[in-house]
């Protein structure tokens, strides 16, 4: 009974002393805070009608309590649920601007960001000559292609230095090849997971610490 008795005032401290960490760490700025997030992305290509896959990193600096500089980067894997994927490459490279809506534990954001897609399609076969018979194009080289993103999304942090966020993507974008139509790389990108976030401090502040929400 007297174990019991302990462990229950030992519980007791422990959440309360949590409590009190997570107030003192709970600030609606955003300024000076440097975030990372990295996760498995899905991609609606509406070419195709059939889902992208991505591994999918984000590097932001919040110089303001409400904007941010940030890049993207997103490796592509496979397109599901077809034999063989029109490409073997569809990275991208993005860099752009987000305005927040800090709110207690919550940041609302929305922003734009031009970026370039690298593209490398497989063999394929098509009409070149405007005959009944196809060409097929061996090995087509990598070609870049210029994209434009739109985005918005949520972050929620859950200890100073750790979050979760969820977010959507439309993505603009066309491929060229060097023989035949113009592919449309236009897609629906979702992301969810885990960040991880630090914030800096000016020397001789009175908050000389690394803070969170």
């Amino acid at each position: 009974m007297g174990k019991k008795i302990v462990l229950n005032l030992l519980l007791i401290v422990t959440l309360s002393q949590i409590v009190v960490a997570q107030k003192k760490d709970t600030v609606t700025s955003l300024n000076k805070l440097l975030m990372l997030q990295a996760t498995i992305s899905p991609g609606y290509w509406f070419n195709q009608q059939k889902w992208n896959s991505y591994f999918h990193a984000t590097l932001e600096w919040c110089f303001d309590k409400r904007v941010s500089i940030r890049a993207d980067g997103s490796y592509y894997f496979t397109t599901q649920n077809v034999a063989v994927p029109i490409f073997k490459m569809n990275h991208s490279l993005l860099l752009g601007a987000f305005y927040h809506y800090p709110k207690n534990k919550f940041d609302f954001y929305f922003g734009i960001q031009p970026g370039c897609a690298m593209v490398l399609q497989r063999t394929y076969k098509t009409n070149i000559l405007g005959t009944n018979n196809d060409t097929t194009i061996v090995n087509p080289p990598l070609k870049f292609a210029p994209i434009m993103t739109a985005a918005c999304g949520i972050n929620y942090f859950f200890w100073k230095y750790m979050s979760i966020f969820a977010a959507v993507k439309i993505l603009h974008g066309n491929y060229i090849p060097p023989y035949g139509k113009t592919i449309s790389l236009d897609e629906l990108r979702i992301s969810a997971g885990i960040g991880w976030q630090v914030r800096f401090k000016k020397e001789g502040s009175k908050h000389n610490r690394v803070v969170g929400f």
